[in-house]
């Protein structure tokens, strides 16, 4: 373990040693490899959770809201290492809770930690996390969580209520109203049940909008700040950032969004193409990756919620008439309020082969960069920023190899910086 290392990022966290356009610490790979960890490790209890919501009319049962159903895992470390502090992790678009407790090449077991060596344990961070003595709840969005392996792909379709497929109507007319605003609703009632601790929110790619969303639509916790791993920015300044940046225009960027009762649904192909395959992933082919995670990851994404998140908002008058929503209830993500940043801090960290958060955008200049540009929005708001990139990771680097690395960096965030 390299202590040289801590203190390099410490001192960047605390004073700014080392930073590049005042926010954007460059780890080396050897750091991060090496990274120890905060505190000492304890042993952790695990407790599935849930909780259902009721949102919008059922046309096929007058009268009747749609039950939504959210799932979740919490961790609780029989030692804590900072009083009233516990992590939120909401997955990105076509994953669940899983992203964050197991790896595609690890068990799928919850080892004690604190007996057994964590760089060899194959976890997920959230299992890293809470057996530092933070704890952890890992959530699924409505619909994509099953406790039994899912179906082929193409077969597979969202349990809304959980162990309940839904029928073709049903699954049309729910998709037609999949809105940010539900998972609010849906996160905020899991978190405010099972977690009375203050909070930090960790968002993974679409799961990063919640940390903007949460507070104002009326979280009881308090939330100390911001995490991310290749998270970004509020839908809004996504938007502004595709009219600067992206090469195709509105409507041809959205061209492929049309199919909004329906679902996105994952392929080898497709992840290639989005630049999630890299040189730290230890189980070698993107086909390997599938064969390994397609019984527990739901590899679909309801197509209005990567509307809403890609920032396609041309497509807002077909989804008003499909849905029959008002404009409360659509593009919430459009409406997050950068001024609740104040008295916060932000830490991110990116992965060097991010495609979209990190490369994209490059060519113009670093400020083009996606996480920087967000931050470039923040900076007026919040009390400070740092970014933190990694070499040899990509979108994915949380399930990747050296992953112990990237909670030990969030850990320490929230012993140095945070605290500070």
């Amino acid at each position: 373990m390299s202590q040289q290392a801590s203190n390099k990022l410490i001192a960047a966290l605390k004073t700014g040693a080392g930073l590049q356009d005042d926010f954007i610490y460059h780890m080396p790979f050897e750091d991060y490899k090496t990274f120890p960890d905060p505190f000492p490790r304890t042993a952790v209890s695990v407790k599935e959770v849930q909780e259902s919501i009721s949102r919008y009319p059922n046309p096929e049962k007058p009268g009747e809201l749609f039950q939504w159903d959210i799932h979740g895992r919490l961790f609780r470390p029989t030692k804590v290492s900072i009083p009233n502090t516990a992590v939120v992790m909401i997955h990105g678009g076509a994953a669940n809770e899983y992203e964050f407790i197991f790896t595609p090449d690890g068990p799928e077991e919850y080892p004690d930690l604190s007996k057994t060596d964590p760089k060899k344990a194959r976890v997920g961070v959230a299992q890293h996390i809470a057996s530092l003595g933070i704890p952890v709840l890992a959530i699924s969005l409505p619909g994509h969580y099953s406790a039994k392996p899912w179906a082929p792909i193409p077969e597979r379709r969202p349990e809304f209520i959980l162990g309940q497929a839904p029928s073709d109507s049903e699954l049309r007319n729910r998709l037609a109203v999949y809105t940010f605003m539900m998972c609010t609703e849906a996160v905020k009632a899991l978190v405010e049940k099972n977690l009375t601790e203050s909070l930090y929110m960790w968002g993974h790619s679409t799961g990063g909008e919640y940390f903007y969303l949460m507070e104002q639509y009326g979280l009881k916790n308090k939330l100390i700040g911001g995490l991310g791993y290749g998270t970004g920015m509020p839908a809004w300044v996504r938007k502004e950032w595709d009219l600067v940046c992206a090469e195709k225009s509105p409507e041809e960027r959205a061209a492929g969004f049309r199919n909004l009762t329906d679902l996105s649904r994952r392929s080898p192909k497709g992840y290639a193409k989005s630049g999630y395959v890299g040189p730290n992933q230890p189980w070698g082919s993107v086909e390997k990756w599938f064969e390994l995670e397609n019984h527990r990851r739901p590899q679909f994404k309801p197509f209005l919620q990567d509307i809403e998140h890609s920032a396609h908002d041309v497509l807002i008058p077909e989804i008003k008439k499909i849905s029959g929503l008002t404009d409360d209830e659509l593009f919430i993500t459009y409406k997050s309020q950068l001024e609740r940043l104040k008295g916060k801090k932000l830490l991110h960290i990116v992965g060097e082969y991010d495609k979209g958060h990190w490369i994209e955008g490059g060519e113009r200049g670093l400020e083009y960069r996606r996480e920087v540009y967000a931050f470039k929005r923040f900076k007026p708001y919040a009390d400070a920023l740092r970014l933190i990139v990694v070499p040899n990771l990509t979108h994915y680097g949380h399930v990747e190899s050296y992953n112990e690395g990237l909670a030990n960096l969030m850990v320490t965030g929230f012993k140095e910086y945070f605290r500070g």
